[in-house]
């Protein structure tokens, strides 16, 4: 791991929200029978990793993520880790709302949030702003990093939303090429100075049937 920490960051399981389609933001919705296939898949495939920790967003279907590759780790469901600056961004009007309602019913509210900066975009609908996701996402990896020695690795578990600003913080506005992080993609970064380095994006090779991510903006 050439120094640094390892984060494997993973977007949680699918959620029954994510089965259909609706947006989460803060509200708590559990795995879906896929979610859970796809985090025992998960957690076999980490099985050959230097794991010393696993860390979560506070939100049950990261925990539950979470608690899952913990136990195909053999490790107790006490040994996750919460963090709050894990948890998903707020999405304002949006939560509980399937995109695809959204366009159906306020399809100029849609053109506008698109036609918008990104900083912009989020103010519009209520929702929680970019430098605040930014900010507690960047805190939480740090004492994350703070935990651990060179060539240590951790597995954090958050949601798609908060994982795309980071990254696209952390490593530039092209970082992702216009890909989203599928429900139980691991991304790794090695978390060293003077700045992070990507070790993989998204990647669900580990997924029996691999993975794709929703249409609609990151937050889902």
């Amino acid at each position: 791991m050439e120094g640094g920490v390892e984060a494997i960051l993973v977007r949680h399981g699918e959620s029954t929200a994510n089965a259909r389609g609706i947006w989460q933001g803060r509200l708590d919705f559990p795995l879906s029978r896929q979610g859970w296939r796809q985090a025992a898949q998960l957690g076999r495939a980490l099985r050959s990793r230097p794991v010393a920790a696993i860390y979560s967003s506070p939100q049950l279907r990261a925990v539950q993520t979470a608690r899952a590759v913990a136990g195909e780790l053999g490790r107790p469901p006490g040994a996750v880790v919460l963090l709050d600056g894990l948890a998903e961004r707020h999405g304002g009007i949006l939560q509980g709302t399937a995109w695809a309602e959204l366009e159906a019913r306020d399809p100029e509210l849609v053109r506008r949030f698109w036609s918008l900066p990104d900083g912009e975009r989020w103010q519009l609908l209520g929702a929680e702003s970019t430098p605040a996701v930014v900010e507690r996402s960047r805190q939480a990896l740090e004492e994350i990093r703070g935990r651990h020695g060179p060539d240590e690795a951790a597995v954090v578990v958050s949601h798609g939303g908060l994982l795309e600003t980071l990254l696209m913080d952390l490593l530039g506005a092209e970082a992702l090429g216009g890909r989203r992080l599928p429900n139980a993609s691991v991304t790794r970064l090695l978390l060293a100075d003077p700045a992070p380095r990507l070790l993989e994006l998204g990647s669900t090779a580990h997924l029996e049937g691999g993975g794709e991510a929703p249409p609609g903006p990151a937050g889902w």
